[in-house]
């Protein structure tokens, strides 16, 4: 029979295995580098062909906690919560509202960073440092989330034989020296490497599940007789909620800056189209499996808690292999790319991080040519990973409470991507900095306001949907304004 100490030593002899691959690769990207140069190091010489493109982006929008929170929700809320599949399309139909059209811009003007579109688009710097600290908020609250995750999951996996507090720092360590060594180069083969190894061990682990446990019918079949509620259509506040969410994935989501330097990083535009093309189809099976696994723990762990509900794709798995000790194997393989997939979403973010303080702010503080920066860029992800890791290992945890208003702050970001991509700024319907500014200012501030007041979300609405739908509205009343009062001017006149 196999006991956690087992499992606990194979998945330690298995991690370290992995850490070394990641530095090996790290050093293959060190070697593969061409240049000595932000494009080159923040975007792998803007040469990421299809496949490698593929997998980046989808390790950029599922991290580790994918693979908690979606069983998680699916064991509390029940078979409704697969409508989380199309918020994982919803993300692709935000790409292809400006995707396209930045990347043109990007090769063209050579853009870095986002804020490099929004500086050349708009010309307006109180807009340039506005987006880069919410770009910076963003990243640093995603990355503090990541290094937590990471020491809550491997101190769980092993039983405590690997220490949260270790596995924090190990984590960040290695994250730090292969990213530093090989760039984007790196991030974008580990990335893909975490990917892989997800889709086999779910693969596996989810065709042994169906063998041991039922069909996807069979249990619905069972849901319906052992729990009928988790079958239950949705109320219409649940459907509001659904709305709501659909709207923040869908513009929020391909604001991430890490996910914007891949539109910059692609190879070729045929590439970029390809790869998002898939990206709208590989949540029909990957969310899928991950709510399957949540289905099953209903049936398999009946009267969980919130915090019990959150360990139940462990939990499943650890069933599994009581009832089927051949599926151990593949067990570890799912485990080690929970671990690995929220390595992939850290690294990404410091990347990113990266890349704005030294580029975006940097140039506050140093003149003259912007690749001289790039000799402070280890200097500053070896600071910013030292700051995260104190905080990690910190027992204080207000920092959680700007967690969940992370993705709600980054959409009112929206509008200056969707709508600065409509039109050049030598256009005379193009949207001014004042219009964004404006919006954007509004929305942000009306986010924060509602968070103060308690207010989550209004009839099942969140408020960060409420702010950006208030944000465009005020970037288009604007523009309408100024052009109206321009035409009445010159016609005056």
């Amino acid at each position: 029979m196999i006991v956690l100490s087992d499992l606990s030593r194979d998945l330690l002899i298995w991690l370290a295995a992995y850490v070394v691959l990641l530095l090996v690769i790290g050093a293959f990207g060190r070697r593969a580098k061409k240049t000595h140069s932000f494009s080159d190091h923040f975007l792998a010489g803007r040469a990421l062909g299809f496949p490698v493109l593929i997998l980046t982006l989808f390790a950029t929008q599922y991290s580790g906690n994918s693979l908690s929170a979606f069983p998680g929700q699916t064991y509390r809320q029940g078979l409704v919560y697969i409508m989380s599949v199309t918020f994982m399309v919803g993300i692709v139909s935000g790409y292809m509202l400006f995707a396209p059209t930045l990347f043109a811009r990007a090769r063209e003007r050579g853009y870095i960073t986002p804020n490099d579109f929004l500086m050349d688009r708009f010309n307006s710097r109180p807009l340039h440092y506005l987006a880069a600290s919410v770009f910076c908020l963003t990243l640093v609250n995603y990355m503090l989330a990541q290094l937590m995750a990471l020491g809550h999951a491997a101190a769980g996996l092993t039983g405590g034989d690997i220490p949260y507090a270790a596995a924090v720092v190990g984590g960040a360590a290695v994250i730090l020296v292969y990213e530093l060594m090989g760039g984007m180069r790196a991030v974008a083969w580990t990335d893909a490497l975490q990917g892989i190894v997800l889709a086999v061990g779910l693969a596996v682990v989810v065709a042994m599940l169906v063998a041991q446990v039922g069909t996807p019918p069979e249990i619905i079949k069972q849901l319906s007789i052992l729990a009928p509620e988790k079958v239950a259509s949705p109320d219409l506040r649940t459907c509001m909620v659904w709305i709501s969410t659909f709207v923040l994935l869908a513009l929020g989501g391909p604001l991430y800056p890490q996910a914007i330097q891949r539109i910059f990083a692609a190879k070729r535009l045929a590439s970029l189209k390809r790869a998002l093309a898939v990206m709208a189809v590989l949540p029909l099976g990957a969310v899928t499996a991950v709510i399957f696994i949540g289905a099953v723990g209903i049936i398999l762990e009946p009267g969980l808690d919130r915090l019990g509900s959150d360990r139940i794709t462990f939990l499943v798995l650890g069933d599994l292999v009581a009832r089927n000790p051949q599926a151990y194997i593949p067990a570890l393989v799912v485990m080690l790319a929970v671990i690995a997939a929220i390595m992939s979403t850290a690294d990404s973010c410091l990347l990113s991080l990266s890349s704005i303080i030294t580029k975006d702010f940097g140039g506050a503080f140093q003149s003259g040519e912007p690749e001289l920066r790039l000799k402070w860029a280890p200097w500053i992800s070896l600071t910013v990973m030292v700051v995260l890791c104190l905080i990690a290992l910190s027992p204080v945890t207000t920092l959680w409470g700007l967690l969940v208003l992370k993705f709600e702050i980054l959409i009112q970001l929206s509008p200056a991507f969707v709508l600065g991509t409509l039109h050049t700024s030598n256009e005379p319907e193009a949207y001014s900095a004042a219009d964004i500014l404006r919006g954007l200012i509004f929305g942000l501030s009306l986010v924060l306001l509602l968070a103060l007041g308690g207010h989550r979300n209004i009839f099942g609405i969140h408020s960060g949907s409420i702010a950006v739908a208030a944000n465009y509205a005020i970037a288009y009343g604007s523009r309408a304004w100024r052009l109206r009062t321009s035409s009445a001017h010159h016609t005056t006149a």
